[in-house]
């Protein structure tokens, strides 16, 4: 359908990383820490989600402001986001046999929390700052997605103020 949006990806792993190759023609790679056996030669994947949920956050507030009116003219906005998750999910019960025990707690994030700092080109009140927050949250397919996986979302959005045109 004409509503629907897809998203295509090829890859290729060796060892602990992985090279990833978007329909859109950009490439990505994902690895672990030396101290999980990996080479450490690129964001853990883990890093890679947060980096989506940043980037994803981004645009929809982008869009959202444009289509709010009055008009929000978002000029940047900055982020401090950090996650947990248990790591028992990915590594506990093992070893890992047909019928086995398996982890006691999902592998899944169990938090993100942080602020996003919001700069405009002119004022923006507290009540529209959380229309923005508000609508952004709703629309962004990545913090849906981790909403939905049972992931506590605590973000707060805040105030930057006004960013001045670079000269």
């Amino acid at each position: 359908p004409a509503h629907q949006k897809t998203y295509r990806l090829t890859a290729t792993g060796r060892l602990n990383a992985a090279s990833i190759l978007t329909s859109t023609h950009h490439a990505l790679a994902t690895d672990i820490p030396r101290s999980m056996g990996g080479a450490d030669a690129a964001p853990q994947p883990v890093e890679t989600l947060l980096a989506a949920l940043i980037g994803c956050t981004q645009a929809t507030a982008l869009f959202v402001g444009r289509q709010m009116v009055p008009r929000v003219r978002v000029a940047r906005m900055e982020f401090e986001i950090e996650a947990v998750r248990d790591a028992r999910g990915a590594v506990g019960a093992v070893p890992i046999v047909e019928g086995g025990e398996v982890p006691e707690v999902p592998a899944r994030l169990q938090k993100v929390e942080g602020v996003v700092r919001v700069f405009v080109k002119e004022g923006l009140e507290e009540e529209r700052l959380e229309l923005l927050a508000r609508q952004t949250e709703l629309r962004c397919p990545v913090a849906n997605m981790m909403e939905a996986s049972g992931c506590e979302m605590k973000i707060v959005w805040e105030l930057g103020g006004e960013d001045p045109p670079s000269s």
